[in-house]
């Protein structure tokens, strides 16, 4: 009578060791891909939420304020083009127009609040809003 043990061959194990190498290398490829999409959406939040501040700024002309130390905007010179850096990452850049048929009374306003990802690629958030030269605060 014979002793039959059963095993695992050298094969049987390689190709185990193979599949689990591939099935390590895809996981680490979906983190950084995790990483990469949680990393846009927290920057593209902030660049929102920055752009945003500089058009409720903008909004504040012709507000009374009891308060001295609060800057608010005039409609004539500061509601103008322009660019800054904000936090490190970001450049906001704003372009304001004045279109011809409503006779000065309305500016269109262009924000960009944009910024580079970890590989150098630049991405942007957008808005686009009018302002009207009467404001809400005078009666």
């Amino acid at each position: 009578m014979r002793n039959k043990e059963r095993g695992f061959s050298l094969v049987e194990v390689m190709i185990t060791f193979l599949l689990i190498g591939v099935s390590v290398l895809g996981l680490i490829k979906l983190q950084t891909y995790i990483e990469q999409k949680a990393d846009f959406a927290l920057h593209s939040i902030e660049a929102l939420n920055l752009a945003e501040q500089k058009l409720e700024w903008f909004r504040t002309r012709g507000a009374l304020t009891p308060d001295a130390s609060f800057n608010v905007a005039s409609y004539d010179s500061d509601i103008v083009s322009g660019t800054e850096q904000a936090r490190y990452f970001y450049t906001l850049t704003w372009t304001v127009t004045e279109p011809n048929s409503l006779l000065g009374s309305v500016k269109t306003v262009d924000i960009e609040a944009s910024w580079f990802d970890r590989q150098g690629n630049k991405h942007a958030v957008k808005l686009h809003t009018m302002i009207s030269k009467f404001s809400e605060f005078e009666s």
